[in-house]
């Protein structure tokens, strides 16, 4: 059995084949554009504080922070108040809808750059899919820990601070993986343009020694012509002597 860097190297080439099409990727990423407008619109009514220095509203909820323990992922809720905490489920629906928007662009990125590169190093689409993944596992985590609020779950609570490393993991590889695919893509990109120059040159001399071959033949059959010329008058001019 051959090393691969992608398991699952036939979801990665359907996944390739059904997103790389123009209207699919620029509507998804108008549509996650558009979510995450909406993100940091809800973002700012969960968490009234968030905030830069600059006055600009910013992600500084839950899911964009690292709990590591069942108590910070409660105290978080319980800061948020019974109309950040209802904010956050409208926002977690807008999350849903984003993540799986942005999935398509991220995967096709991630898989389109190594077409020309040897099996063994293609990456895939399962890193992508995997952040994907965990990213929809958390907002069901968050919804059902919200709707539940202010009865307590340790062990949801607990699972759901792993998830939002896990997630956050993951997506670190796949920014990674996104990286070195642009790196990728350029070098096959440039080679591809070498490999094409010189075929097109080979395919130039071909032509111009067919023409020549051509241009010999017909300068053969000239010379034959005007020697057979020559020669029928020379015998034209001996008999009428």
């Amino acid at each position: 059995m051959k090393f691969r860097l992608d398991p699952f190297p036939h979801v990665s080439e359907a996944l390739l084949n059904s997103l790389l099409n123009a209207r699919i990727l620029i509507f998804s990423i108008v549509v996650a554009k558009v979510m995450l407008d909406r993100l940091y619109k809800y973002a700012v009514i969960v968490n009234p504080l968030g905030y830069d220095t600059d006055g600009e509203p910013m992600l500084d909820i839950l899911e964009y922070q690292n709990p590591t323990s069942a108590n910070e992922v409660f105290y978080a809720l319980n800061s948020y108040g019974p109309k950040g905490r209802q904010a956050y489920l409208t926002y977690l629906l807008y999350d849903v809808v984003f993540v799986i928007a942005r999935s398509a662009p991220v995967i096709v990125v991630c898989t389109w750059a190594y077409k020309k590169a040897p099996a063994a190093i293609r990456p895939g689409a399962w890193i992508p899919l995997l952040n994907m993944f965990a990213d929809l596992f958390e907002s069901f985590m968050l919804f059902g820990l919200i709707k539940a609020f202010p009865h307590r779950n340790h062990v949801a609570e607990l699972i759901a601070s792993y998830v939002i490393r896990f997630k956050w993991l993951t997506f670190q590889i796949t920014l990674g993986v996104m990286f070195i695919s642009l790196m990728v893509g350029i070098y096959y990109g440039f080679h591809g343009l070498l490999a094409d120059s010189v075929v097109m040159e080979r395919e130039r001399q071909q032509k111009v020694a067919a023409r020549e071959q051509v241009q010999d033949v017909l300068n053969r059959s000239a010379a034959r012509r005007a020697a057979a010329g020559a020669s029928e008058r020379s015998e034209a001019v001996k008999k009428n002597s």
